[in-house]
């Protein structure tokens, strides 16, 4: 006689990008061990392992893509998943921001409270100029791994995730074209005939693009004994 299934619970998460609800089961003990062993891997091994998790623990949903997903939807998700699968209290140690004497303050975060935070004047549509603008696209966990995982210095990296962001060039007459399609020279010449404003407004759009990222407010410092605020931001610096 083949051994009692044990039930498990499922609950509901709305995903941040385009407020979809997903239905998701708590991780079980073979992810969180899939998980454990990727904990001190590179940044593309992680990605693999809360990937391969999140799509194990989606309920209802043949057509879920987790490689595809913007990378702060992926954060959140998982951060629920955790929140529901160990439980949602972490521990952290936090610096003082404005103090390098200051020992570490220990806090208790309630990780339901982490939201994504949206910027309410961002837009994935950029005009460069009067004639010419283009489409983003969010990064994916796995094209910023790709970047942590690669050789790059830091110019290189912002060069490399631009072009893997610019979805669509188009043109006020509207004609359009898919940035993907053109091939790596073309690409280039693209992006290094910007000017220094047109590039800043690109980087621009990383930079206020939605973020996992919470407000932790100290009420005291362990050392010095005065409150500060600090941001928590990133999957990895919830736990």
């Amino acid at each position: 006689m083949a051994l009692p299934m044990l039930a498990v619970k499922t609950f509901e998460v709305r995903q941040p990008s385009n407020d979809q609800k997903i239905r998701l089961r708590p991780f079980l003990v073979a992810e969180e061990k899939l998980l454990l062993q990727s904990a001190s891997g590179t940044p593309n091994e992680v990605t693999d392992a809360v990937k391969q998790i999140l799509e194990r623990c989606v309920q209802g949903e043949t057509d879920f893509d987790a490689e595809n997903l913007p990378s702060f939807d992926l954060e959140f998700l998982f951060l629920k998943l955790r929140a529901e699968s160990v439980g949602s209290k972490v521990d952290l140690l936090l610096p003082h921001p404005d103090s390098e004497e200051c020992d570490r303050t220990e806090v208790q975060l309630n990780l339901q409270e982490v939201k994504v935070q949206f910027n309410k004047d961002h837009d994935k549509k950029i005009m460069l100029d009067k004639n010419i603008g283009v489409i983003m696209r969010y990064p994916t966990m796995r094209m910023i791994a790709n970047l942590g995982d690669a050789d790059m210095n830091e110019t290189e990296a912002s060069f490399a995730l631009l072009e893997n962001c610019i979805e669509t060039v188009f043109t006020k007459d509207g004609e359009t074209h898919a940035f993907g399609d053109a091939d790596k020279e073309e690409k280039e010449q693209f992006i290094d005939s910007m000017s220094t404003d047109q590039f800043m407004k690109l980087q621009e759009f990383f930079t206020g693009m939605p973020a996992l990222k919470h407000t932790i407010h100290l009420k005291r410092c362990v050392t010095c004994g005065q409150p500060f605020d600090y941001e928590v931001s990133g999957l990895q610096s919830f736990f």
